[in-house]
């Protein structure tokens, strides 16, 4: 994938200052950041940009109010197709024990989330982007 290739990064937690802090961190790597803080605004998100085939990583809280993190990958999963990967993200102790089965799933990272970690999520969801769209 070529810089102008480069994947949308699409953020979603339910709290403002994880959400914009992370959306910081994407931005200061060069990635152009979407947010969202719940599912019903994360499914908004994915009908208006329905034509779009941009390549998309989502960084997705799984405690999330209404619809958790794992009903809202599954949800979204038949809909979104190959051009998006999801990283896995909680402060709770449900991140290990979620499966890395589900072929979307390119990641889990912990918060507070570790550079390293979240760049070695990255790069993974990247790279399995780039196969799937090429």
């Amino acid at each position: 994938m070529t810089q102008s290739e480069s994947p949308y990064v699409l953020v979603i937690d339910d709290e403002a200052f994880f959400r914009q802090l992370l959306s910081d961190e994407l931005e200061r790597r060069g990635y152009t950041v979407l947010a969202a803080r719940d599912a019903s605004e994360t499914f908004r998100f994915f009908q208006r940009a329905a034509g779009d085939d941009a390549p998309l990583i989502v960084v997705l809280d799984l405690m999330l109010p209404g619809m958790n993190g794992i009903e809202l990958l599954h949800g979204l999963a038949a809909q979104v197709g190959a051009r998006v990967r999801f990283i896995l993200c909680s402060a709770h102790t449900v991140l290990n024990t979620v499966a890395l089965s589900h072929p979307l799933v390119a990641g889990r990272v912990a918060k507070p989330i570790e550079a390293a970690a979240l760049d070695a999520a990255l790069a993974t969801a990247a790279s399995a982007l780039s196969t799937a769209v090429h």
